[in-house]
């Protein structure tokens, strides 16, 4: 099967939705050593649901975002229907993202006021590679929740193609023991195929920011919030651009990949550059 897939295509989401076909029938028709299940969707089950009813929204059983901190929070809180809306600045993703994902688990950040997300948009959360179509994420900033379900949704995408956390079985062929600089955690070296989970997840998230500023009738604290989101992942995702450049390793289909994945990159990460340039924010490039 992978010899009939067009790599170029399965790094940026398409328009006519090639690269969600793909992944959906790589993640239904085979298994990793994380997931070793084909995937089948969950069904709604008459939970609350958005995306016209087809991705349910439900807190989870147990685990999830266990620190202390988080504690679940309700299904429909107002601010899942925010980012559900904010997500139609990126039409593509806003028609990929249903098709990909079947369930949010909502979660909210005990330790933060209202009042401090109005000002430093956020979100943590988190998915795993034995539960495709599943995002945990907090939902206490409509444009932090809106970047974490495409944050998770690229992580899942990604391993679906063959790319785990800290192992490939296609595309990435460098030694998992070689360890390289990731952009997002710093505190030490990872796996070059960690480093492009990174990569690829943020340049999501980067991708999102230029498409909130840029929407159409866009507000001014949404322009306002997407500045500076841009101004914290543009500096960081260029440090991940010239590392994976630098030493990235791969197979044929990966080099393809790789190469339309950089293209992207380079496309998203000039457009960020710009909007910082004509808003002050003019931080040298790494």
């Amino acid at each position: 099967m992978s010899a009939a897939i067009d790599w170029g295509r399965m790094a940026a989401p398409q328009a006519d939705g090639y690269d969600t076909e793909v992944t959906l029938r790589l993640a239904t028709t085979s298994s990793s050593p994380l997931r070793p299940d084909p995937y089948r969707r969950r069904p709604v089950d008459g939970a609350p649901a958005l995306f016209g009813g087809r991705v349910a929204v439900r807190n989870r059983p147990s685990g999830g975002l266990t620190a202390p901190r988080y504690a679940p929070a309700s299904p429909t809180h107002p601010n899942l229907a925010a980012a559900e809306k904010l997500l139609e600045a990126w039409p593509d993703i806003a028609v990929q993202f249903p098709q990909l994902i079947d369930t949010i688990q909502p979660w909210t950040d005990t330790t933060m006021t209202p009042e401090f997300w109005l000002s430093v948009p956020g979100s943590s959360s988190h998915s795993l590679e034995d539960e495709f179509g599943i995002i945990m994420a907090t939902v206490d900033s409509p444009i932090g929740l809106a970047q974490a379900l495409v944050h998770e949704m690229a992580h899942h995408k990604l391993r679906a193609l063959g790319v785990s956390l800290l192992q490939a079985s296609r595309l990435v062929t460098n030694n998992p023991e070689d360890l390289f600089v990731s952009p997002i955690i710093v505190n030490r070296r990872r796996p070059m195929t960690a480093v492009l989970h990174a990569q690829y997840s943020f340049i999501h998230v980067t991708a999102l920011d230029v498409a909130l500023y840029d929407a159409p009738g866009a507000s001014e604290d949404q322009k306002r919030h997407a500045i500076y989101l841009l101004a914290r992942n543009v500096p960081r995702m260029e440090a991940g651009f010239e590392e994976i450049e630098a030493h990235v390793e791969t197979d044929a289909e990966g080099a393809v990949f790789v190469a339309a994945f950089m293209s992207w990159s380079r496309a998203v990460l000039a457009r960020g550059r710009e909007i910082m340039d004509a808003n002050g924010y003019g931080i040298p490039a790494l």
